[in-house]
């Protein structure tokens, strides 16, 4: 028998929007550099889980931590992404949410941020860049933000 990895998950992704004049606009954060990021890379809101915190805990509290808003609905996307973290040498599973806000919210950033900015769907997958994080913005565009019937089926 081969390498069997190990298989975590601890940490979440979350996919902020809001509706405006029947489109979807996504929120996308422009990250500090860091050890773990490229210089200034744009973003959803990662987290880890922590403790006894199940993930949806998890998510409205980096939410907040992240914008200092509260999301008017949190809903579960639908997807888990999926990495491979070669330093620690285990397979990464990251359960995705979108959580919608009102139209009118500004974000107060974290310190670990330096800008933010509201983007349609070409632009948001056009920032974004691992393919995972534009497969789950383009499925919750298509299931959860615009609205809809399905769209209540994710809302938590």
């Amino acid at each position: 028998m081969g390498w069997v990895p190990r298989v975590i998950c601890n940490v979440i992704d979350i996919y902020p929007f809001r509706r405006m004049n029947q489109h979807a606009q996504f929120l996308v954060l422009r990250r500090k550099e860091d050890r773990g990021s490229p210089l200034h890379a744009w973003q959803a809101i990662h987290g880890q889980v922590n403790g006894q915190e199940t993930a949806v805990e998890a998510a409205r509290r980096r939410i907040h931590e992240v914008t200092g808003l509260t999301p008017s609905s949190l809903y579960s996307a639908d997807y888990v992404g999926q990495f491979y973290d070669s330093q620690s040498d285990v397979v990464v599973l990251a359960p995705a949410f979108a959580a919608r806000f009102d139209d009118d919210v500004l974000p107060m950033l974290a310190s670990e941020y330096i800008d933010y900015a509201w983007c349609d769907l070409e632009e948001t997958t056009a920032r974004l860049p691992m393919s995972a994080q534009r497969w789950a913005v383009r499925h919750i565009y298509a299931t959860i933000a615009l609205g809809g019937e399905e769209s209540a089926l994710y809302q938590l």
